[in-house]
Parts: C-alpha cells; structure tokens; sequence
C-alpha cells in the first residue's frame, strides 16, 4: 500500500511539475505570434521526453491542447501573417511526439496542420516518418509517402516509405495499391486525387480546409480535368 501511495506521489508530482512547465512556455499563446527565431533541438527531445516521465500520455495531451490553440491563433491573423506561428506549431508537434511517440494524434495533426495547412512538407515527413519504429500503422508512413511524391517531388523517398507503409501489419489495399503506382509511375494524378479525399476520412472536418485547397489545385490541372 505503501509504495502504492509513493508511485501515485511521484506521478502526481510530475505531471504537476510538466503542467507548470508547458503554462510557462506557452504563456505568449494569448497574446501574440512567436518569434521566427524558435527552434527544436535534440537536446530538448531528451529534457522533454525525460519532463514526461511516467505520465507521457498526459504531457502529450497537454502538448496537443496547445498544438490546437496555435492554430485557433493563427486563423485570427490574416493569411499574410500566418506563417508567423508555423514555427512554434512545429515546435509543440516535436515536443508532443518526443513525450509519448505512440500518440497517434500527434501524427493525425502534423499531417492535417503542418502538412496540409502550414505547408511544412520537409518537417511533417520527418516526424510522420519517426512512426515507423512505433507503430503498427501505416497511415503515418503513407502520408509521408504521399506528401513526399506530391509536394517534394522525391520519388525514390516516396517509394522507400510507400514500400515501409505497405510492410506494415495493417497494410490496407490503398497502401499496397499506392506503392504499387508509385513504383510503375502510373495514374499520377488520379492516384493524388484518390489519395486525398480518402484523407478526409481520418481527419476532423475542421482541418480539411488544407486538403480541399489542395484537391482544387489539383483539379485546374490540365491533366487532371475530367477525372471528378
């Protein structure tokens, strides 16, 4: 009963102790953009993965609160002004992931927000990319594929990760499918199209404006005129 009472103080203690920590370091969120000049160090994976502790889940939790406040911040700037909190959202994603990497939302939000609405490409591969080891899905390594195919127009990477999605234990037909186009260079556009509204499936309806605007795009394209 004893040790009980000690394990609950500690795990009470630590999430107290990471609480007060995320409110101090996200006291700007209110108030206005954060500097350009932020950044994601290694160093700081190893203070936030250790500032989890025992209770991951809760510190992600609480970095995916604030990953959703940035965001609502920056839909009351004007599109110009934005950008100004890509850095940060960036930042609360890595800090989210280093806490608990097992936390699917955190992939789900670096795909529709960093992806999709930020345009971070090159990031949110990376991080969709760091599921592989964690994971048994293959919806983040997919994304990644895609994103890497679409938007960074790196074949080699986006088979390589199509390949790794499809190896997974629940490889769907869409994953086996989409690997197999990727390596025979067929059915490019249809295959974007198709691919991004089944996107729209696994995605709150309040984040698929990044996906829509992208599928619009898609559709002015002469090649892709007439396929929806």
């Amino acid at each position: 009963m004893k040790s009980h009472s000690i394990s609950g103080y500690i795990a009470l203690s630590l999430l107290l102790l990471v609480s007060i920590h995320w409110a101090r370091s996200n006291s700007h969120i209110n108030q206005s953009p954060p500097p350009h000049h932020i950044t994601w160090t290694e160093n700081q994976m190893y203070w936030h993965k250790a500032l989890a502790g025992a209770v991951p889940a809760i510190a992600a939790d609480l970095a995916v609160l604030n990953i959703f406040n940035i965001y609502a911040q920056s839909q009351k700037e004007d599109i110009s002004n934005r950008s100004l909190w890509w850095p940060q959202l960036y930042t609360e994603i890595r800090r989210g992931q280093a806490m608990d990497p097992y936390f699917r939302d955190i992939y789900r939000l670096t795909e529709g927000l960093l992806a999709f609405e930020a345009g971070k490409m090159e990031q949110a591969v990376e991080i969709l990319a760091m599921s592989e080891q964690r994971l048994n899905s293959s919806d983040p390594l997919l994304a990644a594929s895609f994103i890497a195919f679409q938007e960074l127009k790196d074949s080699n990477l986006a088979i390589s990760l199509a390949k790794r999605a499809s190896a997974k234990p629940d490889a769907t037909n869409l994953a086996i499918g989409f690997s197999s186009s990727l390596i025979q260079k067929k059915n490019g556009c249809k295959l974007a199209l198709d691919f991004l509204k089944s996107r729209l499936d696994g995605m709150p309806p309040k984040y698929h404006k990044g996906i829509f605007l992208r599928i619009e795009r898609l559709k002015k394209k002469d090649e892709c005129k007439g396929l929806i």
